[in-house]
């Protein structure tokens, strides 16, 4: 298992801390607390009291909600270097969804408390977060019409900018990156089958937008030109 990171880089990669400067940030980062986790641990479950936030610094999340029939909804698969259940941490509700990890992972743990002692004592931590939440908002107004008015490969598309966006390494053909995900695992991400995340792969690799490497390893030309199929109306969802 991966030993500590920086936990302060840590915090300041996340979206919601990335406008903080550097000594809010080291006040945040001197409040958490890291533990390894093995694979199955179940961090909370929807509708448990928010304790506090969870950054993930190796290893997977998979957030997910279960209908009263039984049947799971993978709302997300978090890897290294993004945050688990931020929301609550700030409207003092219960986890909207469950977490669970799905191999053994390190997580940094900020309470809930000191998160709070922080944001109240210093204007700035807060303006900051508050501009933070107004762009994330944003784009999941923007993931959810993808998810209810475009195709899967719209639906596919969108998933796989965002990933590149987060973890790709910038090459002269485009984005590189390791997929680290079955199409059983994406399918679950986009609410549809197996079948039709290999359908809408093919789709996008026919369209240029996409392109395979070795191993899981992909290739995508342009994220610009991929985020346009994203929002392509003109084929209809299904």
């Amino acid at each position: 298992m991966e030993q500590a990171t920086d936990i302060k880089a840590l915090l300041h990669q996340l979206p919601i801390f990335a406008e903080l400067d550097e000594s809010a940030v080291a006040r945040l980062a001197a409040r958490c607390v890291s533990r390894n986790v093995g694979d199955g641990h179940m961090l909370f479950n929807a509708g448990d009291s928010c304790r506090g936030l969870y950054v993930i610094e190796s290893g997977r999340v998979r957030i997910y909600r279960t209908s009263p029939e039984g049947k799971e909804q993978v709302l997300h698969v978090e890897s290294a270097g993004r945050a688990v259940a931020e929301l609550p941490l700030f409207d003092g509700g219960v986890y909207p969804a469950s977490a669970i990890t799905i191999e053994p992972s390190r997580l940094a743990f900020l309470p809930r408390d000191d998160f709070e002692a922080v944001y109240r004592a210093h204007p700035d931590v807060a303006q900051a977060i508050i501009r933070a939440l107004g762009k994330r908002l944003r784009h999941l107004v923007q993931v959810t019409e993808t998810l209810a008015f475009h195709d899967v490969a719209a639906r596919l598309a969108m998933l796989l900018a965002g990933y590149a966006e987060r973890l790709g390494t910038p090459v002269d053909g485009g984005v590189e990156m390791t997929l680290g995900r079955t199409q059983e695992e994406l399918s679950f991400e986009i609410g549809t089958a197996r079948e039709s995340v290999s359908r809408a792969m093919r789709q996008l690799k026919r369209s240029g937008l996409l392109e395979s490497l070795t191993g899981d390893r992909i290739l995508i030309p342009s994220i610009a030109k991929l985020r346009a199929r994203a929002q392509d109306r003109s084929v209809r969802a299904r």
